[in-house]
């Protein structure tokens, strides 16, 4: 493999001669070999997105000639169309703050541009990745941008799949309307429901956290971009602040603005922290509905069985013909790892010091993973189990007749007391509800079905 060296700040670096990258992505390269994980696709298209808007911004205040904001325009789009993506390689654990990240960008860029102007790579003659593609940013205001973008270019599809599943259950509700169920509270018999309303509760937690979702989202909309180091905008023209507010939001479509303070969005990590946060929600809605739809379908002979989910797959590698809840079972391990991503979020924006918090390189991958990971499990989750789920309508009725869910019913009529010890009676000769009351003369069988 042919060579070539760059020098920076701490001497000579010796590098792939085809690169595009440079010193710096090189010795952070050499540096973390950790855990062989990548920034997520869309990390690295919100950054080129964020190091376009700059050159549009630093070229319309003339900081850039007209050659300099072609090239480097048309090298940010390169990147951003995945022209360089073996290029951008770095590890998620890295040094803080995400330098690494930033300066990959820098230097893919730069040289790419160099390139276009007719330059060498590594020489930086027309295009230099700190001076000019990084003109007006820092690391500190850059990457915390970066993970807030890359998170609404993410959430219109997790909405959409929410909003599907909402529409899934509602029809489910619709066909459970007049299905009279056993009602359970601590997993035992309690009083009678129909399927309609047990999907309706499951449809209006959802909705409760598509909700969450948007209100927390509002805030990843609010920028600190120009506050470059600390806030305070240093090396930042006083105009750079506004043209990148209003580029961004032109590139991608999200109406974004200005954070009062850009020293407080460099330190505080807890708009990530809350957007998170919904996110935790949402998983701990669908680890109950998931966790529902396992107990309703056990069996199929020993178990509840008042539901039939679809059958995906096998269920055992040993025992012929057994079927598995195999979809609800992954939207669990989802919302498992959605909740441990949420923690180690939680744990890093604890991390600030000072003017900086160094840690949003590991808010960002799992900030993102939480968000992709639930959208496909979502549409998973109803394509391949809710959409043909079926209710076993004479299992339910079966349950039900034979059930002690009737008996609460009666309490207005009767009273506790005496309503309790039907309910014993029942238990001990093994009697229905219905057989029990009826043997007691205290209702006709008409009075009886109108009472429950």
């Amino acid at each position: 493999m042919k060579k070539r060296t760059e020098k920076d700040s701490m001497g000579q670096v010796q590098l792939d001669a085809n690169a595009y990258y440079g010193a710096f992505t090189q010795r952070a390269k050499n540096n973390f070999q950790i855990s062989g994980q990548r920034a997520p696709t869309v990390f690295k298209e919100a950054l080129g997105l964020v190091k376009l808007a700059a050159a549009q911004s630093n070229g319309s205040l003339k900081l850039l000639n007209s050659k300099q904001k072609t090239a480097i325009e048309r090298a940010c789009q390169e990147f951003i169309a995945g022209k360089f993506d073996n290029e951008f390689t770095l590890d998620i654990f890295q040094a803080g703050a995400g330098t690494s990240y930033n300066m990959n960008s820098n230097e893919i860029i730069a040289n790419r541009a160099n390139e276009i102007l007719k330059g060498k790579k590594g020489e930086y003659k027309f295009v230099h990745p700190n001076n000019h593609v990084n003109m007006g940013q820092s690391t500190n205001d850059v990457i915390p941008t970066v993970t807030r973008i890359a998170s609404l270019l993410l959430l219109p599809d997790l909405l959409r799949e929410i909003k599907e599943l909402e529409e899934e259950l509602g029809r489910k509700a619709k066909e459970g309307k007049k299905i009279t169920k056993v009602g359970r509270t601590h997993l035992q018999d309690a009083v009678p429901i129909t399927f309609g309303q047990s999907f309706d509760a499951y449809k209006e937690a959802l909705r409760k956290s598509r909700e969450f979702i948007e209100n927390q989202s509002q805030n990843l909309q609010i920028l600190g971009i120009g506050g470059t180091a600390t806030g305070t905008g240093i090396n930042a023209h006083p105009r750079y602040k506004s043209l990148m507010i209003k580029n961004l939001s032109k590139l991608t479509g999200i109406k974004f603005k200005s954070a009062k303070n850009l020293t407080e969005t460099s330190n505080n990590m807890n708009a990530l922290m809350n957007f998170s946060a919904s996110l935790r929600s949402l998983a701990v809605n669908l680890l109950n509905f998931c966790g529902d739809l396992k107990l309703l379908s056990m069996g199929p002979k020993a178990g509840i069985s008042e539901i039939i989910l679809p059958a995906v797959q096998p269920g055992s590698s040993i025992m012929p013909g057994k079927i598995n809840p195999s979809i609800p079972e992954c939207t669990e391990m989802i919302c498992l790892q959605v909740l441990g991503n949420d923690r180690v979020i939680e744990l890093a924006a604890q991390k600030s010091q000072f003017e900086l918090n160094v840690f949003c390189p590991i808010i960002m991958p799992n900030l993102l993973q939480s968000i992709l990971i639930l959208t496909n499990g979502l549409k998973t989750l109803r394509e391949r189990c809710i959409k043909d789920l079926k209710i076993d309508k004479e299992r339910t009725q079966y349950l039900f007749e034979n059930s002690l869910a009737t008996a609460t019913a009666l309490v207005p009529e009767i009273g506790y007391s005496l309503t309790a010890e039907i309910v014993k009676s029942a238990l001990k000769n093994n009697h229905t509800i219905k057989e029990e009351v009826l043997k007691r003369k205290l209702f006709t069988e008409k009075q009886l079905s109108k009472t429950v």
